[in-house]
């Protein structure tokens, strides 16, 4: 089954990140920064910033891209 490309990437704000409430675009798990395996700088807005995650129920990874 081919994973959507466009899921792999969500844009959210920085409290609910930090709340963790963000769900997983694949199976609505809640994911937070103890899920984080990897910050990007280089990522606009400005300030740059983004995290790469890996959901703690299906495995899938993807990024979360921080509005304000």
């Amino acid at each position: 089954m081919p994973v959507d490309v466009s899921k792999r990437r969500v844009s959210v704000a920085r409290a609910d990140f930090l709340d963790s409430r963000v769900a997983c675009p694949f199976c609505g798990t809640k994911v937070g920064p103890r899920h984080v395996t990897r910050e990007h700088l280089d990522v606009p807005p400005n300030p740059a910033y983004a995290a790469s995650i890996v959901c703690p129920k299906d495995k899938e990874q993807f990024e979360v891209v921080f509005t304000t």
